[in-house]
């Protein structure tokens, strides 16, 4: 279900987005996921709020790549290079290197509110955020 919430609100989630992304971002290597290695993509859907125009406006291709490339690390599922250690009391643990993560993801509306979704992985980012791939 996606719930619309009003300015005030999507400051204070847009604060606490951007801690999650920065504290996400310095634990991880920015492998991207295989799902989106070598892929570009192109926004569809007027996502951002320009504040300058006080307008809505689609993600440039700079902005499109940025995030693409943060959404991908994030949520990387791949186990490549991931292995089991046994501690001295016989739990097996792996550690994740900052992946198999969610990201909260949030994209303004025409009437002022916000649109707020967590994803677990690239296609389920790219398809709520409105981009597709490109050729180029």
């Amino acid at each position: 279900m996606i719930k619309k919430y009003p300015l005030a609100s999507l400051r204070a989630l847009a604060r606490i987005a951007a801690v999650v992304l920065l504290t996400g971002a310095a634990t991880i290597t920015f492998a991207q996921s295989d799902n989106a290695k070598g892929k570009k993509y192109v926004a569809t859907k007027e996502i951002i709020f320009d504040q300058a125009t006080q307008t809505l406006r689609k993600p440039d291709v700079a902005e499109t790549q940025a995030m693409v490339e943060q959404i991908s690390a994030l949520t990387n599922r791949s186990t490549e290079g991931l292995a089991a250690r046994t501690l001295d009391n016989g739990v097996k643990q792996v550690r994740l290197e900052g992946r198999f993560g969610g990201v909260v993801l949030g994209r303004a509306n025409a009437d002022g509110t916000t649109e707020v979704r967590c994803v677990t992985t690239m296609d389920e980012a790219v398809a709520f955020l409105g981009l597709e791939e490109s050729d180029q």
